[in-house]
């Protein structure tokens, strides 16, 4: 659906000559929305992973809350200020940037979020095309954006109706205003302007997401879109330029996703300094660097961003340490940390080990298997116990890591102690991107851990987690509860996943025989293959083995 979406902004969208332009300075030019940058990183990181030796420099100069229209409505900011106006500032940019090429992006703001008016809707017009005039006067070329999309369903409760004489809030139908302003500007073209339409695709694509799920929006506020709304603005360029990205905006590339982190580190410091350095009257936006501060450090993470799109080997970004002698990464995925240790070189279809929990903890297995090729990796969401929102978030990180990074799309997990519950949990809903699971001393059924409804001590705490992570309305709705992994074996016996684990018989936390032990019993009844490893007279710690090769050999062994 989403591949499908990028092909249809593209069709939609006005392009230009399908090339690079011959402009080596390239100034982006708006309000907040271009000041976020999504749109303009997208870009950029495309640009790079593409043609890695381009002499393009993107100077990103959005403003908050400006217009090109010069209008500001009464109470702008709590009454702290009247909304900054670019023509303010514009004769500094120009020459202190001096661009070659500028890409301007204004309309949200210009019409106060007012109905239509004639006067407002003037003042628009004849501050575009003084902001068109200026640019081409230096001998510049301007191309201009049209808006994106106001949408008032997902602020619903702060839109006001129309008829009104003041709208202190937003009016419910601004996006027909947007609508006047981007057909306006196209009109334009027929001057000799060069207009890149954005809002027309932005429509279209709101307008398809809502035959599906009426109250889907790009922009939680109505104004500021996500990343998905961003990629509609950068599309048209991409497609103008011949840039292909994937379906969440990183380049085609096996870099793309540490090119564009890249990237996004290199418009965090640029943003800043370029403001400060060409000035501004928007009181609260933090001062950026001295400017030949921040292009020295902007400098170095570009030239990672290229040496990224030269190379043809994956590469992880946000190498923070080593571990064990590995390289160690922490990425952000869905908003959680994720640690990935990286191998000095990949094995083939690149395999890798998930721990559910306590990586870290009896390392010898994961040092033999990094010097075997597999990247080690371990998502920090403690206190989940593998609920089902645990399980979504493992999915999203497998996405991630599958996609942007190129791992297998079977891992091999590991499931120690509490672990066992987020490793079991997310094969059983996903069998087929499973090579293995190592269960060391795993809790396979929260009743008998944290539950302590057995033999086991039981663990009050994380008892009370449970009934809150499931949603249980009391304990009774837990204990009737048929969904753990002792009683939801049968997709991973079907997939043939192979199962080891490794218990002592005197474990009174997990005790083996409410966990493993019935693991056992019902995966050999429904045809699946496990191994057992008895540890006689050992209770639930220590974990692992003194000796780690059997527990090496069947992940390597069964790795896909």
């Amino acid at each position: 659906m989403r591949h499908a979406l990028i092909l249809l902004l593209a069709f939609l969208s006005f392009t230009l000559h399908a090339a690079l332009p011959p402009e080596k300075r390239i100034v982006f030019l708006g309000d907040s929305i271009t000041q976020g940058g999504g749109y303009v990183e997208f870009i950029e990181a495309a640009l790079i992973a593409r043609h890695p030796d381009s002499d393009k420099e993107i100077i990103p100069l959005g403003l908050s809350s400006e217009t090109v229209s010069g209008l500001s409505e009464d109470g702008h900011a709590g009454g702290k200020f009247p909304r900054p106006d670019v023509h303010e500032r514009l004769d500094r940019v120009l020459e202190k940037a001096k661009p070659q090429l500028v890409f301007a992006c204004y309309g949200m703001n210009d019409g106060i979020y007012f109905p239509l008016g004639e006067e407002r809707f003037q003042a628009f017009k004849n501050g575009m095309k003084k902001l068109h005039d200026k640019v081409v006067a230096t001998g510049a070329r301007i191309i201009h954006l049209t808006p994106p999309v106001f949408d008032p369903v997902p602020i619903k409760v702060r839109v006001l109706p129309g008829g009104l004489a003041a709208y202190p809030q937003p009016y419910e139908g601004y996006n027909t205003v947007l609508d006047a302003y981007a057909e306006w500007l196209l009109s334009m073209r027929k001057e000799g302007w060069e207009v890149l339409d954005i809002h027309g695709p932005f429509n279209a694509a709101l307008a398809e997401k809502r035959k599906t799920d009426a109250q889907f929006t790009f922009s939680k506020d109505g104004v500021h879109p996500g990343p998905e709304g961003h990629l509609i603005m950068a599309s048209a360029v991409l497609t103008a330029w011949e840039l292909k990205v994937k379906a969440d905006g990183t380049p085609d590339h096996v870099n793309g996703a540490a090119i564009l982190a890249t990237i996004k580190k290199k418009h965090a410091i640029l943003r800043p300094a370029w403001l400060s350095h060409t000035g501004h009257k928007r009181p609260g936006v933090a001062p950026g660097l001295p400017l030949p501060e921040a292009e020295s450090k902007a400098a170095t993470l570009d030239a990672e961003a290229r040496r990224l799109a030269k190379s043809a080997e994956i590469e992880i970004s946000n190498k923070t340490g080593e571990w064990n002698g590995y390289a160690k990464h922490e990425l952000m995925i869905a908003g959680k940390s994720v640690t990935v240790v990286a191998p000095k070189k990949a094995a083939a279809g690149r395999p890798w080990v998930w721990h559910g929990e306590f990586f870290g903890h009896k390392p010898a297995p994961d040092i033999a298997l990094l010097g075997k090729g597999f990247h080690i990796v371990y998502m920090k969401i403690n206190d989940m116990l593998g609920c089902p929102d645990a399980v979504k978030l493992w999915n999203q990180c497998h996405a991630e890591l599958t996609t942007s990074y190129g791992l297998s799309q079977k891992p091999s997990l590991v499931g120690l102690s509490r672990g066992g519950l987020y490793c079991y949990n997310w094969a059983i809903a996903n069998p087929d991107k499973v090579s293995c699971i190592y269960g060391d001393a795993p809790v396979c059924d929260f009743k008998s851990w944290p539950g302590g409804k057995g033999k086991g001590k039981g663990d009050p705490k994380n008892w009370g987690f449970v009934l809150k992570l499931w949603g249980f309305k009391d304990e009774a709705a837990a204990l009737a509860y048929q969904g753990n992994p002792v009683d939801s074996l049968a997709p991973l016996a079907k997939a043939g996943v192979p199962l080891l684990h490794v218990f002592g018989d005197a474990d009174d936390v997990v005790p083996w025989d409410e966990n493993t032990g019935l693991i056992e019993s019902r995966y050999k009844a429904l045809g699946g293959s496990i191994t057992m490893i008895r540890k006689p007279g050992i209770g639930h710690h220590p974990h692992g083995l003194e000796d780690s090769t059997p527990i090496i050999e069947f992940i390597a062994k069964h790795a896909k």
